[in-house]
Parts: structure tokens; sequence; C-alpha cells
């Protein structure tokens, strides 16, 4: 997988200067522009493709979670979305969506209210833990990094799994 840090000829981190990130993109989407070489066949069809990469790239990189899982990626840690959740946390998820079933089910304004605040703590515990271990790894050389990121791996994708069951919950239980 191509890095897009490497692109725009930044650093990878978590935590980037956005405002450098969104200069470089304007300014590769300037020089790049296709209608600039509607002459030049091969030039127009590679303005085309660098302005491709340059939308993906700016996509992937403008938001932290984004971010996150192209880092991931690049360091070949997120090789599969689903594989990597520890069994523990699966079964007590599994629990939580046995609540949601029920609900459905049985709507009970207390009860939803109070797994809709279950859910956000969850949700919320997720986003510190990554943020800390985030701007930890930031600062390690790139050997230290590899555990880090199995660290940060793990988290992302439980924070996914209970998005998810927020999503779940909200399709019958609008906020």
């Amino acid at each position: 997988m191509e890095s897009y840090f490497q692109f725009y000829h930044i650093s990878e981190a978590f935590y980037i200067d956005e405002k450098e990130l969104r200069l470089k993109y304007l300014q590769i989407s300037k020089e790049n522009h296709p209608d600039l070489f509607m002459n030049d066949e091969s030039r127009y069809d590679e303005a085309l493709n660098t302005t491709s990469i340059n939308n993906t790239a700016f996509k992937q990189l403008k938001s932290f979670q984004n971010r996150l899982s192209h880092i991931l990626r690049i360091n070949d840690v997120l090789l599969d979305s689903n594989s990597g959740i520890p069994q523990e946390f699966l079964m007590e998820m599994m629990e939580v969506n046995e609540s949601i079933m029920d609900l459905k089910m049985e709507p009970d304004a207390q009860k939803i209210e109070s797994l809709i605040e279950d859910i956000d703590e969850m949700h919320s515990a997720f986003n510190n833990k990554l943020e800390v271990l985030a701007k930890e790894a930031d600062v390690l050389e790139e050997g230290e990094r590899h555990t880090l990121l199995e660290k940060i791996k793990d988290i992302y994708l439980k924070q996914k799994y209970v998005l998810r069951l927020k999503e779940s919950l909200n399709t019958f239980a609008p906020l």
C-alpha cells in the first residue's frame, strides 16, 4: 500500500500539521489540474492520476480516524479489520448486542438511555486511549513503534465495534 505521507513528503505521524497538509493538497491540485493539459494526452492522463491520488490521500490524512487506519495499514498492522478483536471483548459485546435485541423487541426508554450512556462511555474511553497511545507513538523510533501500533490496532478495532453497536442502537432509538 502506498503511503500518503510519502506522497505529500510529510512525516508519518498520528498528529500532523493539518494546515501544512491542506496547503500541499491545494498546491498539488493547482499544479495538476487536468484542464491545464488538454493538449497533451499523456500529461493529461498523468494529471488525472495525480489528482485522483491527491484527493484520496487528502481524504485519508485530514481526519484522525482515517489517518490512524492508514498508518496501521501501511505498517502491515491492520490487514483485516475483522480479525484481531480479543475473544473476551467479543463476549462482552455479545451481551450488549443481546440487550439491544431485547430493547428492539420490548422498548424501554430508560434502559435505552442507560445503554446509550454505557456505549458512549466505552467509545469515549477508547478515544482517550487512542489519543494517548498515538501521541506516544509519534515520538518513538520506528523500531520501537510496532508493539505500540499493535496496541493501537486493538483499541481501534474495539472502538469500531462499539461504534457499530451505537449505530445499531440509533436505528431504532435515535437520540
